[in-house]
Protein backbone atom coordinates (compact mmCIF):
# COMPACT_ATOMS: atom_id res chain seq x y z
CA UNK A 1 0.00 0.00 0.00
CA UNK A 2 1.19 3.48 -0.82
CA UNK A 3 2.33 5.89 1.67
CA UNK A 4 0.33 8.67 -0.19
CA UNK A 5 -2.77 9.74 -1.65
CA UNK A 6 -3.83 11.85 -4.87
CA UNK A 7 -5.54 15.20 -4.50
CA UNK A 8 -8.02 16.12 -6.75
CA UNK A 9 -10.77 18.55 -7.29
CA UNK A 10 -13.63 18.11 -9.25
CA UNK A 11 -14.35 20.79 -11.58
CA UNK A 12 -17.70 20.99 -13.23
CA UNK A 13 -17.82 21.88 -17.10
CA UNK A 14 -21.54 22.57 -18.31
CA UNK A 15 -23.45 19.22 -18.09
CA UNK A 16 -19.50 17.11 -17.61
CA UNK A 17 -17.18 16.37 -14.37
CA UNK A 18 -13.64 16.60 -14.87
CA UNK A 19 -11.55 15.49 -12.11
CA UNK A 20 -8.29 17.03 -11.89
CA UNK A 21 -4.94 16.36 -10.24
CA UNK A 22 -3.65 18.91 -7.74
CA UNK A 23 -1.65 17.68 -5.95
CA UNK A 24 -0.19 14.98 -3.08
CA UNK A 25 -1.01 13.82 0.50
CA UNK A 26 1.65 12.12 2.35
CA UNK A 27 0.45 9.34 5.09
CA UNK A 28 2.38 10.17 8.51
CA UNK A 29 2.80 7.05 10.96
CA UNK A 30 -0.59 8.29 13.11
CA UNK A 31 -2.94 8.72 10.25
CA UNK A 32 -2.61 12.49 9.66
CA UNK A 33 -1.80 13.60 6.40
CA UNK A 34 0.75 16.14 4.95
CA UNK A 35 -0.80 18.06 1.93
CA UNK A 36 1.29 19.58 -1.06
CA UNK A 37 -0.32 20.99 -3.47
CA UNK A 38 0.68 22.34 -6.91
CA UNK A 39 -2.74 24.16 -7.96
CA UNK A 40 -5.29 25.99 -5.85
CA UNK A 41 -8.81 25.06 -6.92
CA UNK A 42 -11.11 27.96 -7.48
CA UNK A 43 -14.07 25.63 -5.76
CA UNK A 44 -12.25 25.58 -2.50
CA UNK A 45 -13.02 21.67 -2.71
CA UNK A 46 -10.42 18.68 -2.61
CA UNK A 47 -10.94 15.12 -3.18
CA UNK A 48 -8.25 12.66 -1.46
CA UNK A 49 -8.21 9.32 -2.53
CA UNK A 50 -5.58 6.03 -2.61
CA UNK A 51 -3.79 5.92 -5.61
CA UNK A 52 -4.93 3.26 -8.30
CA UNK A 53 -4.18 2.36 -11.05
CA UNK A 54 -5.57 2.87 -14.07
CA UNK A 55 -7.22 -0.79 -14.72
CA UNK A 56 -8.28 -0.73 -11.10
CA UNK A 57 -10.06 1.89 -11.01
CA UNK A 58 -14.16 1.65 -10.68
CA UNK A 59 -16.18 3.54 -13.60
CA UNK A 60 -17.39 6.38 -11.12
CA UNK A 61 -13.68 6.98 -9.67
CA UNK A 62 -10.97 8.87 -11.19
CA UNK A 63 -7.92 6.84 -12.92
CA UNK A 64 -4.90 8.55 -12.83
CA UNK A 65 -3.16 9.42 -15.78
CA UNK A 66 0.21 10.32 -16.79
CA UNK A 67 -1.32 13.79 -17.34
CA UNK A 68 -2.44 14.43 -13.88
CA UNK A 69 -5.94 14.88 -14.49
CA UNK A 70 -8.87 12.22 -15.13
CA UNK A 71 -12.37 12.64 -15.61
CA UNK A 72 -15.48 10.65 -13.48
CA UNK A 73 -15.55 8.05 -16.20
CA UNK A 74 -11.95 7.10 -16.22
CA UNK A 75 -10.66 8.76 -18.92
CA UNK A 76 -8.03 12.02 -19.40
CA UNK A 77 -9.84 15.03 -20.90
CA UNK A 78 -8.01 15.95 -24.59
CA UNK A 79 -5.76 18.50 -23.88
CA UNK A 80 -5.06 21.63 -25.94
CA UNK A 81 -2.13 23.81 -27.03
CA UNK A 82 -2.89 27.79 -26.51
CA UNK A 83 -1.66 29.77 -28.57
CA UNK A 84 0.59 32.82 -26.53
Amino acid sequence: MPNFKVVYTIVERGPSRHWLRVGLAFVNADGSLNVRLDAMPFNGQLQIRDQTAPTQAKPDEPAPTSSGAATAKGTAPARRKRSP
